[in-house]
């Protein structure tokens, strides 16, 4: 009896264990997409008003941010400008190859994708509004897919009781 009880426990734990992982890691996604517009909104401030270099402000926004795109930003801020010789958008990609940032959203890689193409090579008004159009771009991903990462999230904690539940109902 007491190993069946063991057992019961065991399995409702690994399941509930399960579902709250998968939750968790929806949750994050949603936490960097955030972290993603609080650096894009340090970087716009950077660069509208020209207080540092490119690669100094991708530094203090990244620290900023935090998270995994703050690591990012970081990088390329350290990799980039004149002291690296090296673009935006060569730095993002080999810091992508490097370090891999698989916590980083898709979402977030291809949008800084996108942007890192045009930092350093414009004018500060110019990536200033390119910057500005991606945080627009962020905010409306964010309100898209906020409630239904929620849901999912929800879903798959319930989902991990039950099918505890579930396995322990059939197996005892």
């Amino acid at each position: 009896m007491f190993l069946k009880a063991a057992g019961a426990l065991f399995v409702l734990g690994t399941t509930i264990a399960a579902g709250t992982g998968v939750a968790r890691a929806l949750e994050e996604e949603v936490r960097e997409l955030r972290r993603l517009e609080i650096a894009l909104n340090a970087l716009s401030s950077e660069v509208s008003y020209m207080l540092r270099p490119l690669p100094m402000a991708m530094i203090a926004a990244g620290k900023r941010a935090g998270g995994t795109v703050g690591e990012l930003l970081c990088l390329m801020g350290d990799r980039s400008g004149i002291s690296g010789r090296r673009t935006p958008e060569d730095v993002f990609l080999s810091v992508l190859e490097e370090t891999g940032l698989e916590a980083l959203p898709r979402f977030a890689r291809d949008l800084l994708g996108e942007l890192v193409k045009t930092l350093g090579t414009s004018g500060h008004k110019e990536q200033a509004r390119l910057i500005d159009m991606s945080i627009d771009r962020v905010r409306s991903f964010v309100r898209s897919v906020e409630g239904e990462y929620e849901k999912k999230a929800r879903m798959y904690r319930h989902l991990g009781v039950l099918t505890g539940l579930a396995a322990v109902i059939v197996l005892i």
